[in-house]
């Protein structure tokens, strides 16, 4: 299965703009499937790479997180992510990102499903370096300068991208956010490579959860990139203090004519200063679960 589709990539006419840009960008969006927070609205410790404006705790000096991505056996993809926040007193808070996904086991068969010669080479990666400030206790905002690059086969891609975020929390219970993601400001044709992501967040004040304090969160999100449909993110989560965090959703997308949905599942467990975090996106027409497993850690 893996063959096939990576032989069908290959067969894209090479003069496409928007061929050349999946090239360097198409499997971040494996990775962003297992996202049941807005990406607009990322706060983990790969925040980062989905939005440049990452808000830390005033008492927060440095953040760390990593991340492993492995999606099943009929696509293949796995990779990692790697991202940190630093606070520069006066001047904002740095971030730097460093991700790769790749797909193994791809290669040219004759009469047995067994490969015939080297394996395919098929990743996508980026690193970047952002800048966040706080504009009031209320607004934070971000921008980041990304590197792009990628394979597959005989096509290479490497592009640069400039991305811009916001997040407001002015009113009370609601956070929204809006998020740039492999922004090409020269409109060229690395423009194709671009997504476009917005969010919104309702969470109620903290109630008493058998002796933990809880609070509830509803969620939406929306991410569009050119020549491609929407796609609507759903999640409701509760939160025991910052010992447990567990999330539910569904995320609504167009492929070609049809419209498909997919389940989400994310946990999240908190001890002292680090966080462990389990995304799991349900797939579709039986390709089975993609996971994403994180280590989160937050030093005062």
């Amino acid at each position: 299965m893996r063959t096939l589709a990576a032989l069908s990539l290959l067969a894209l006419p090479a003069s496409r703009a928007m061929a050349q840009a999946a090239v360097a960008s198409d499997l971040w969006r494996v990775a962003q499937g297992t996202l049941v927070v807005p990406a607009a609205l990322s706060d983990d410790g790969a925040a980062p790479l989905w939005t440049p404006a990452v808000p830390l705790a005033p008492d927060q000096r440095f953040r760390f997180g990593i991340e492993a991505i492995h999606a099943p056996g009929e696509i293949g993809v796995a990779g990692g992510i790697a991202a940190f926040a630093v606070r520069a007193k006066g001047v904002g808070v740095f971030t730097f990102t460093y991700g790769r996904l790749g797909i193994g086991g791809v290669g040219y068969t004759e009469t047995s499903p067994e490969l015939v010669g080297a394996a395919i080479a098929i990743y996508n990666q980026t690193a970047s370096i952002g800048l966040t400030r706080s504009f009031s206790p209320a607004l934070t905002g971000g921008i980041a300068l990304r590197y792009l690059s990628g394979q597959l086969a005989f096509a290479q891609r490497e592009q640069f991208g400039f991305d811009v975020g916001a997040q407001y929390a002015g009113i009370p219970h609601l956070r929204i956010g809006v998020a740039t993601r492999f922004f090409d400001p020269t409109f060229s044709s690395s423009g194709d490579a671009a997504s476009y992501s917005a969010g919104a967040e309702f969470r109620t004040g903290s109630f008493d959860a058998g002796g933990a304090r809880g609070t509830l969160a509803l969620r939406y999100g929306v991410t569009a990139a050119p020549d491609e449909g929407a796609q609507h993110l759903f999640s409701a989560g509760i939160a025991l203090g910052t010992a447990l965090t567990l999330d539910l959703g569904t995320a609504r997308e167009a492929i070609a004519s049809d419209t498909v949905w997919r389940t989400l599942l994310g946990i999240g467990i908190g001890m002292g200063r680090y966080v462990v975090r389990i995304g799991r996106d349900g797939g579709v027409n039986g390709f089975g679960a993609t996971y994403r497993f994180g280590l989160t850690a937050v030093f005062k």
